[in-house]
């Protein structure tokens, strides 16, 4: 026989519990977990989790203390090398260009050329220890050696030739040897062993080395004569733009000049004194066209060897 079915109690929502039901707490609210024991794990972890607000705090006031020391060291090194002209490297600096002189400042033509070791001027001009050369005395010899070394002084350094005005240099030659000479000027031989650069460029500075040879040798009147061999090298700084390289304002002679003194003893007066008797000359770096019209110029910078060629 079938069982009647039965509709299943659907429970109240509004029910609530009362004063007799049985209401279970947790373990930790009611303190009934105190009794027992905590392993060492929970033990570090509840102390761990305890002093996690101290660490905080302590591992901030670390990190703040390093960021200005840091800062400090870092300003410190800067200001350091501020006042001492020095910069910080970087990884991988790139190559400096040639360094120029600042404005205002002179600027060193001769750096990294022949000339940088030459004497400045006279200074340049070194004459031998002079000693007796028979029948010439060593007072003859020096005396000799004295007046070349005026004349080199004259024709190369002296501001007098070098504007065109020859008349200095040919009065320390002998009286009757000093209108052969002047002819020179008329065309551009003089530049040999004189120099003419003119009033519309100027040189800044002129380096000199070379010697100075001498014997006593038989003139060719049968006569005795000092023969007196200069050969130097004469720079000339000219004021060239900044862009340019250095060098390119050097102008450069080299020469080699024979010169004789013949023994004054028994010789008309205007044949006593010194005598140019050859000269020879080679240049570098000079304007050939300019040089042509008798002026003494350097070669306008151009680029390349070619500017250096000689005439």
């Amino acid at each position: 026989m079938n069982e009647p079915e039965t509709t299943p109690v659907e429970p109240d929502p509004y029910a609530v519990a009362t004063r007799g039901d049985g209401v279970r707490l947790p373990g930790w609210m009611t303190g009934e977990d105190a009794a027992t024991p905590l392993t060492r794990g929970e033990r570090f972890r509840m102390e761990w989790n305890r002093q996690r607000g101290k660490r905080h705090i302590a591992l901030v006031a670390v990190l703040a203390l390093a960021l200005i020391g840091g800062t400090v060291t870092l300003g410190t090194i800067t200001v350091d090398r501020v006042r001492s002209g020095t910069t910080v490297a970087s990884s991988s600096p790139s190559p400096s260009p040639l360094p120029l002189s600042r404005v205002g400042e002179p600027r060193d033509l001769y750096a990294g050329t022949l000339g940088a070791d030459f004497a400045v001027g006279e200074a340049g001009i070194t004459l031998p220890r002079a000693t007796a050369q028979f029948p010439f005395t060593a007072r003859e010899v020096a005396v000799a050696l004295s007046q070349v070394r005026a004349a080199l002084v004259q024709a190369r350094l002296d501001t007098s030739m070098i504007v065109g005005d020859p008349e200095p240099f040919l009065a320390l030659l002998a009286p009757a040897a000093r209108a052969e000479r002047r002819a020179d000027f008329d065309d551009a031989s003089f530049l040999r062993y004189a120099t003419r650069i003119g009033s519309q460029d100027r040189a800044d500075e002129i380096r000199v080395r070379g010697e100075t040879r001498y014997r006593a040798v038989t003139g060719a009147n049968g006569l005795p004569v000092l023969r007196i061999t200069t050969e130097y090298v004469w720079m000339y700084a000219f004021d060239v733009p900044r862009t340019t390289p250095g060098r390119a304002g050097i102008a450069t002679i080299r020469d080699r000049v024979v010169w004789e003194v013949p023994r004054s003893k028994g010789l008309p007066a205007a044949r006593r004194g010194l005598w140019l008797v050859s000269a020879q000359a080679s240049t570098s770096n000079v304007d050939c066209a300019r040089l042509g019209e008798g002026f003494f110029v350097v070669e306008p910078w151009l680029g390349g060897p070619g500017s250096y060629q000689p005439c």
